[in-house]
């Protein structure tokens, strides 16, 4: 009976050793992902230095004396703060996230191929002006830079997160960033779902006050309305019955409510021309 508590303990204590070790070890590693803010670099592509210099929150305030510079550090600054997350939000752009995560995204990449917003990316950046370019290539350029830098001081994987999914990231281009908008414009149209119900409410009512007790705008006032909806479209059918909640008609996602929300701008009353604080 000894001999079997003496064993125990001593796997306890191995267990234990193993649990310290690979603490220390995943600690190490996330920690050589993390950049070297105080460092002094030197980069090709400015055409004068460039500083960086973060503030209590670690929020990076960029000194440069040209645009392009100023590009380029925001590049910089934002592959050191983001790396994993812009990594992820390309790919989502591209529709390549089960490259990543496997089986458990199909939905979601085959969702975003139906929009094909990378190759519409591709055919924005055409249509961009010559100063439009200039700072989407100068972006790029600090983007990449960072880039080069963690290969070239062996910073981990530039991410923690990089430990865990170990992918190769391909340069950065101007496409990649105007790919990203174009993916932040569609997560804002969530009021798509609102708009094709009231829609729908509008053919099967008769007036407009009607649909209004039951579809009060919001905040009330300033949004343009169709009294006469039902008169564009004769031909379809008024009165459609249903049980169920229709989703998004592409999105395997659910409709999130009020939990979406994320932005809020604030405004003193000095600041106000009409004396009154604004939200």
């Amino acid at each position: 009976m000894i001999l079997v508590f003496q064993w125990l303990v001593r796997l306890a204590a191995a267990l234990i050793g193993l649990i310290v070790f690979g603490a220390f070890l995943a600690y190490y590693l996330a920690s050589r992902s993390l950049p070297d803010y105080d460092a002094t670099l030197e980069l090709a592509g400015p055409n004068a230095p460039i500083e960086i210099v973060r503030d209590h929150a670690n929020v990076p305030h960029i000194l440069a004396k040209t645009d392009h510079d100023a590009y380029f550090g925001l590049g910089f600054a934002h592959a050191q703060d983001r790396l994993w997350q812009m990594i992820v939000l390309r790919r989502t752009a591209q529709g390549r996230l089960s490259e990543l995560f496997g089986r458990s995204t199909i939905e979601t990449d085959t969702y975003m191929r139906r929009f094909d917003i990378y190759r519409l990316a591709l055919s924005s950046v055409d249509a961009q002006d010559a100063q439009t370019i200039a700072a989407l290539e100068a972006y790029s350029e600090g983007v990449n830079a960072q880039f080069q830098q963690i290969n070239r001081g062996s910073s981990g994987r530039g991410a923690p997160e990089l430990f865990v999914f170990n992918t190769p990231f391909a340069p950065w281009r101007p496409a990649d960033s105007l790919a990203i908008l174009k993916l932040m414009a569609l997560q804002s149209s969530g009021h798509l779902a609102d708009e094709v119900l009231r829609a729908r409410m509008s053919l099967a009512l008769p007036d407009s006050d009607r649909l209004n007790d039951i579809l009060p705008d919001s905040p009330g006032v300033g949004v343009a309305s169709l009294p006469e909806y039902a008169s564009l479209v004769p031909g379809a059918p008024k009165y459609i019955a249903t049980n169920t909640t229709p989703n998004h008609p592409l999105s395997p996602f659910k409709a999130r409510g009020f939990s979406g929300a994320s932005n809020a701008w604030a405004a003193a009353a000095s600041r106000s021309a009409t004396g009154g604080t604004l939200l």
